[in-house]
């Protein structure tokens, strides 16, 4: 990397506002080569390590601003008593090492769980498991998605699913051992239940040539429009789209959520996690927050119905942090210790709109090596005083 000022390898005399800087914020000076490292590996060397630092947005990027109030602090979820739910299948070569990060989705009284998998040769797949909720009734034997060309030829990633009309539609992330982007495909419900798996239709990069992760669709239009969020590191974009159709306009695309600073639980950056569910209050979606320590923890976002920009509520408080030894995790025998990360949730009974008694179940990856689930009502996950202003506002 350049060893320019402002550079992610800063000069000396840099270097030391650098130090000053993480120690007035509490962070661990040491940790600089450490985010430097990290800043390369994410094909990121010529960013600017005190904006990295400091959760600068760029100047061309539009941020739309939100109310950060006093918001209470969420309740957590409880988690399943017989996690895991699904563990890695020595006999299973594509799934041999781990299973983690799925998206879920309800159909018929049953859910199905699109889950990630990465086998002996190194590439993530997409298997299937069919569940009741927490038990997993069928689980295939092969991988219903794979990888096609060379944007993905490492693997298929940490997918995300939604119905609309007739068709289950899917956002995951190509990687080609080099850029992770984020790629769009759909199957008609009728395939998918009849596990036509050939007919699935590649629509192809959602943003071309650029680094992105963590997309999820909302699952209706918005005023006329289609909705994603996305993560281009460190903050959560939205994007609008006329149609159902890859690329997706550059240009309309906006900040509207970023890491908070200092000693946060969401202070190195943050991702779309669930897709949007839909309450009375708004649409509900578990987030992961990364901090500095490079923990990965859950919280939770309430976005207006209406206006998917506006954010009604962030958990100051993380519901779900790495605790149990299986998402804590030990060096050399789990991927990546310290993670708690879903990509999927449903309610636990078929309803279109949720309360705050309904009960929603959120699947997630442990330590990246297990997947989990978790639960919690509506009314655990959105204060009681959030309800109570989005009541008095509608």
């Amino acid at each position: 990397a350049d060893n320019g000022v402002g550079t992610c390898c800063p000069p000396l005399y840099n270097h030391h506002l650098l130090e000053e800087i993480y120690t007035a914020l509490e962070y661990n000076p040491a940790e600089i080569e450490d985010q430097v490292i990290q800043l390369i590996g994410e094909g990121r060397a010529s960013a600017d390590l005190l904006d990295v630092v400091l959760g600068v947005i760029p100047e061309d990027v539009v941020a739309i601003p939100q109310e950060m109030l006093d918001f209470p602090p969420a309740r957590g979820l409880t988690r399943y008593p017989h996690n895991p739910i699904l563990k890695p299948i020595k006999e299973h070569a594509w799934e041999s090492r781990y299973v983690l990060n799925a998206a879920a989705i309800r159909i018929d009284g049953l859910v199905y769980i699109l889950y990630r998998a990465f086998g002996d040769d190194e590439i993530s797949r997409i298997g299937l498991a069919i569940s009741d909720g927490y038990k997993i009734i069928e689980r295939l034997p092969e991988p219903v998605f794979s990888p096609a060309d060379e944007k993905e030829e490492k693997g298929c990633e940490d997918p995300r699913v939604v119905i609309i009309g007739d068709e289950l539609y899917m956002l995951y992330t190509a990687y080609n051992g080099v850029i992770a982007q984020i790629a769009a495909a759909s199957i008609s419900i009728d395939d998918f239940l009849n596990r036509r798996f050939d007919r699935w239709q590649r629509k192809g990069l959602a943003f071309q040539d650029i680094w992105d992760k963590d997309a999820i669709i909302f699952p209706e239009k918005i005023n006329g429009r289609y909705v994603i969020y996305h993560r281009i590191e460190p903050s959560i974009w939205v994007s609008h789209l006329d149609k159902l159709e890859f690329p997706a306009p550059k240009e309309q695309h906006t900040v509207i959520l970023g890491p908070r600073s200092g000693r946060m639980w969401d202070s190195l950056k943050i991702g779309a996690g669930t897709q949007p569910l839909k309450t009375k209050y708004g649409w509900l979606m578990i987030y992961h927050g990364v901090d500095r320590n490079r923990v990965y923890r859950l919280g939770v976002m309430l976005v207006d119905l209406n206006n998917p920009e506006r954010v009604l509520y962030r958990s100051p408080n993380p519901v779900l942090s790495p605790e149990t030894e299986i998402e804590i995790g030990i060096p050399g025998e789990h991927w990546i210790p310290n993670v708690v990360f879903t990509c999927g949730a449903v309610p636990a009974e078929d309803k279109e709109i949720l309360d705050e008694d309904d009960e929603i179940i959120v699947y997630y990856g442990a330590a990246d090596t297990y997947l989990c689930a978790a639960s919690g009502t509506v009314g655990d996950l959105i204060p009681e005083e959030i309800r109570e202003y989005v009541k008095s506002h509608q």
